[in-house]
């Protein structure tokens, strides 16, 4: 589902290949072929034989331009080993199709971007007074365009090592270059072409596709900007990962269980977001948040109070604001708990703890994204209130797969453990915080000892309790008695919990 890298020549002769800027038009839909020398002037003249012309733009929805060196240096070699074809019948350079959408004498560019801005720069390079007239507003798009402007500089003055010996950038002749034009007249059908399209180059993720989704159904071009400037202040890396932890937590819900795709399977991961962020909330008209809270009753006064002030995780969710709020909430939510470190809402001892304790390593990639995402649960259902003492017994439970497996963690064991004891609905389920922490301290695990040795993971990850908590002891004085270490590890929280509180 992203645009196409670059494609093969078109075969046939060259001069038959010009001839083929034909149109073929049905319901609203024309596609026509062109040499990017033509598409790049459609704000001047129509594209020969059609009715296409106007101003190319991007849309506010579209996610920013984003190759670099790797993406541009494939196709100056591509280019480069086209221009030194010198058979007289050479088929045109193919450089794949662009999705348009043709609205008020603007061409939105919906599938493209990337290719086009790149051509811009080269010509940029090649005529220093060419003016594009497309505007960028993302500052991930300018920065990445200032930097590949002085790539392409450094290029030309033959400062880079793969093009030290050829003149490619004068070389490339756009009016030898192809480019498939799928021009719509309504937006709806663009984008049906954006979320089908599935080809190479740098691949848009399902963060990417809902974020464009969501945009686009929101009126207002004034919120519109807001939320995607919102978006793209968040790390893009990121964001992806939040998503994947809001719907991990949205599937493990043991009245309606549902599988998430394990983590090689990054396919079936896009397109498990896709289907819950976007076909899941078209069926939804009002833009409704639903949110935890507790009446108290003082002497017949009923007295409201939000135990949270974020949303609950399972609730469905509207196209719009509604979805970009929810996910923007808890992405400043994720670097509030584990990126940062000095919010006056939370405890100095649980930033403590995180930084100490909670890692990827020694086999514990996966505890640690469950520690995350039962955390998040935690403050979507309770807010920071006693967040440093719920940790502490969320950790016990879930690192206790760390000592009770053989060896290592892997995936399918996170997802067991989360569904055999319903992990993430009794911490959503629950009413008040202690009867939580009830259900974290009458959890039962055994210690097992094959693989116990100070060098391997379980080995290691004593280390890193000894280092942190105190009464810890060596994983040699567990080997012949290892219910000793539940006992001393719950006697070293509880002391924990209780210097914190002093």
């Amino acid at each position: 589902m992203s645009e196409v890298l670059f494609d093969c020549r078109v075969t046939g002769d060259k001069n038959v290949n010009q001839e083929l800027n034909r149109k073929v038009v049905l319901n609203g839909l024309q596609v026509a072929s062109c040499s990017l020398s033509e598409l790049l002037n459609t704000s001047k003249e129509k594209i020969p034989n059609t009715t296409i012309q106007g101003q190319l733009t991007i849309p506010e929805y579209q996610r920013p331009y984003v190759w670099r060196e790797k993406q541009i240096n494939r196709l100056l070699s591509d280019l480069m080993e086209y221009s030194n074809d010198a058979s007289a019948s050479k088929p045109m350079y193919y450089l794949g199709s662009v999705i348009l959408h043709h609205d008020n004498g603007q061409l939105k560019i919906i599938d493209g971007q990337q290719r086009i801005t790149t051509a811009l720069l080269i010509q940029k390079i090649k005529q220093t007074s060419a003016k594009s007239g497309i505007s960028y507003s993302s500052s991930v798009s300018i920065s990445n365009i200032k930097h590949n402007l002085s790539y392409l500089k450094s290029v030309k003055e033959k400062d880079i090592f793969e093009f030290r010996d050829v003149d490619v950038l004068n070389n490339i002749n756009f009016e030898e270059i192809n480019v498939t034009l799928v021009v719509t007249d309504t937006e709806d059908l663009a984008y049906t072409f954006f979320e089908t399209q599935n080809t190479g180059g740098v691949r848009l993720s399902g963060s990417d596709i809902l974020k464009a989704h969501h945009l686009r159904a929101i009126e207002s071009r004034k919120v519109v900007n807001y939320q995607a400037r919102k978006w793209e202040s968040a790390e893009s890396d990121n964001v992806e990962n939040i998503i994947q932890q809001l719907t991990k937590i949205r599937f493990w819900d043991n009245r309606k269980w549902r599988q998430f795709p394990f983590y090689r399977d990054k396919r079936g991961i896009k397109e498990v977001i896709i289907d819950e962020y976007t076909k899941k909330t078209n069926g939804n008209k009002e833009d409704v948040s639903y949110y935890y809270s507790a009446v108290k009753n003082e002497g017949g006064r009923l007295m409201q109070m939000h135990e949270s002030s974020y949303k609950q995780l399972k609730q469905p969710l509207t196209n719009g604001n509604n979805t970009l709020d929810y996910i923007n909430d808890y992405i400043e939510l994720h670097d509030t708990l584990f990126k940062n470190e000095n919010d006056h809402r939370i405890e100095d001892a649980f930033y403590e703890f995180r930084d100490k304790v909670l890692h990827g390593r020694d086999g514990t990639v996966f505890l640690k994204e469950l520690m995350e995402i039962s955390i998040i649960a935690y403050v979507s259902r309770f807010g920071f209130y006693r967040l440093f003492e719920a940790s502490l017994w969320l950790y016990r439970a879930i690192y206790s797969l760390r000592v009770s497996n053989v060896r290592n963690v892997r995936e399918d064991s996170v997802f067991k453990f989360v569904y055999d004891n319903q992990f993430v609905d009794n911490i959503l389920e629950v009413f008040t915080p202690d009867e939580l922490f009830l259900f974290l301290k009458k959890f039962h695990y055994n210690f097992d000892v094959a693989n116990a040795d100070k060098n391997k993971a379980k080995g290691k990850h004593i280390k890193t309790l000894r280092a942190y908590f105190s009464g810890i002891k060596s994983i040699d004085s567990y080997k012949g008695n290892p219910k000793k270490y539940d006992k001393q590890l719950m006697i070293a929280i509880t002391d924990k919990i209780n210097k914190n509180g002093k």
